[in-house]
């Protein structure tokens, strides 16, 4: 980092008057604190973070009094080095800073094959840290990361008790009629049972043994009724009348509609689609001359979001009493699943043609082959196509936009109405206008922030459209008029994108470029 970041970085965090998720100040006056091998590991098991050293968040980030940045730095070398395994690799700057000197380190995120980083006087599972206050990683998480290092088999287990009695044999039945058609060579001229082997829809009970059981994998695609085995495999939709989640109207129900969806996956996905498209409204939009009705969130879109969750999530034994879960507000969707990215896949990197990396690799092969019920289309393509066909439902749709959320013990796919519905308040109709009536990109951009979230560069280029150097252009034109406020230096992996406290009610029209005519 150079002085001149540095100032940019610290007055942001004035701004803000705290720290930030990707940056982390200490005075560290004296000796280097406690708290700061907790950051290390956190930052490490995240997407990276800067730490900065010498500043006293109490007083404004001014330099700290009595602050040794030589002494410091050793000991921020020393404590990378032997208080983290692995250690740190990162480069220490001292650098001038308002008359004094301050202690400047960018640590990075390590490998997926390296985590977790933790703090090696208090072993793996109490030394384990992620950001969001550096809280400690649960056991879970633990075994997740454990997991991720090579290729989970969850999907190709055994299922005790299980046998071809439980599989759905007109399901079966066309499974081995697609795949002989389609495959030949492979599966034209052998037995069902060797079919199904080589589809991994079979394994063995137990190695070395010569009885033939469904698979995990095979049980969900194919079977009567997974749930007798796994109850919690399912999924389940809850719609709330409060966009917080606790505040009942009064003399109003708790739920407006609660409900467990079980079965095959196929019969989950379109029960899914069904229960949100029952409690979906309209939204009113214009096309030419005259007003058409819609659904407020795509129905393509939203399947693909469900059948990514159940394809994607997390099928280790324990994570199988934790379900996919599919919640709905007045204002938004959520659509959440068990078990975080997998694999060298980077949050910033979806939505991005043909890039994938599978789990559950037996469950994604046979979903790409099995229909969705009364449909001659199959579940998923498995070519890393569901998340850019989603995101482009979404813009070609108009009506609602999606922000992608990953952490190592869920993913998390949140659809946002971008416009008001037929039935909805006066004041949502005005807002709408408000933004319709600024030209441009720029108002498209600060329409995304409809709450307190950050956005990161990624997260707006792919709800937008846009290229992302086209994105980085019109994000710094927003930054500099004061519409945005960014979190951390240009170059990190970690900057994102708020609101200013002071325009949380999104006060759009005092942006400066909003008459610009350029894209």
């Amino acid at each position: 980092m150079d002085t001149e970041s540095l100032n940019r970085l610290v007055a942001e965090l004035r701004s803000v008057r705290a720290d930030t998720h990707s940056v982390e100040v200490k005075s560290a006056v004296g000796k280097l604190p406690k708290s700061l091998a907790e950051t290390l590991s956190a930052f490490s098991n995240s997407a990276g973070g800067t730490v900065i050293l010498g500043l006293d968040e109490g007083t404004g980030f001014r330099p700290a009094p009595g602050f040794d940045a030589v002494k410091t730095r050793d000991a921020l070398a020393r404590a990378c080095a032997d208080d983290i395994h692995p250690p740190v690799r990162t480069v220490i700057d001292i650098l001038p800073f308002e008359g004094a000197q301050v202690v400047v380190a960018e640590v990075p995120e390590i490998s997926p094959l390296s985590k977790p980083a933790y703090v090696r006087g208090r072993g793996e599972y109490q030394g384990s840290f992620i950001k969001g206050g550096d809280r400690k990683l649960s056991d879970y998480e633990v075994a997740l990361l454990h997991a991720n290092r090579g290729q989970p088999r969850a999907d190709r287990e055994p299922v005790a008790g299980a046998s071809t009695v439980d599989l759905d044999d007109d399901a079966v039945s066309a499974l081995l009629q697609r795949m002989r058609r389609r495959q030949p060579r492979a599966f034209r001229l052998v037995s069902d049972k060797v079919a199904l082997r080589r589809l991994g829809v079979l394994v063995p009970e137990a190695p070395e043994s010569d009885r033939l059981v469904p698979s995990l994998a095979g049980l969900l695609t194919l079977g009567t009724y997974p749930q007798e085995f796994f109850p919690q495999l399912n999924v389940t939709f809850v719609m709330f009348p409060s966009d917080q989640v606790g505040v009942v109207p009064e003399g109003g129900p708790r739920f407006i509609d609660n409900r467990s969806l079980n079965g095959a996956v196929p019969w989950m996905v379109s029960d899914a689609v069904d229960a949100i498209t029952r409690n979906m409204r309209l939204a009113g939009t214009v096309r030419g001359i005259g007003r058409q009705d819609v659904y407020e969130y795509p129905v393509e879109a939203l399947r693909e979001a469900v059948v990514n969750a159940i394809m994607h999530r997390d099928y280790s034994p324990p994570s199988r009493g934790a379900q996919v879960q599919v919640e709905m507000y007045p204002r938004r969707l959520v659509v959440r699943n068990p078990g975080g990215l997998f694999g060298p896949v980077a949050e910033g990197e979806l939505g991005t043609e043909g890039v994938t990396s599978s789990r559950n690799p037996v469950l994604s092969a046979l979903l790409q082959e099995v229909q969705l019920p009364g449909s001659d289309r199959v579940i998923c393509e498995n070519r890393g196509t569901g998340i850019p066909a989603m995101l482009g439902q979404l813009r070609r749709s108009g009506t609602a936009s999606a922000k992608l959320s990953n952490a190592i013990s869920h993913f998390t796919v949140t659809f946002t109405r971008d416009t008001p519905s037929s039935d909805e308040s006066g004041a949502g109709r005005d807002l709408s206008r408000a933004r319709g009536n600024l030209a441009g990109r720029p108002a498209e951009i600060l329409a995304l922030f409809t709450g307190q979230q950050d956005l990161t560069a990624a997260d707006i280029a792919r709800a937008t459209g846009l290229s992302k150097a086209m994105t980085n252009r019109h994000l710094a034109r927003l930054v500099t008029a004061g519409q945005l406020i960014a979190t951390a230096p240009p170059a990190s992996r970690n900057r994102a994108y708020r609101l200013p406290p002071a325009n949380r009610e999104l006060d759009l029209s005092t942006c400066w470029y909003f008459s610009s005519s350029k894209p």
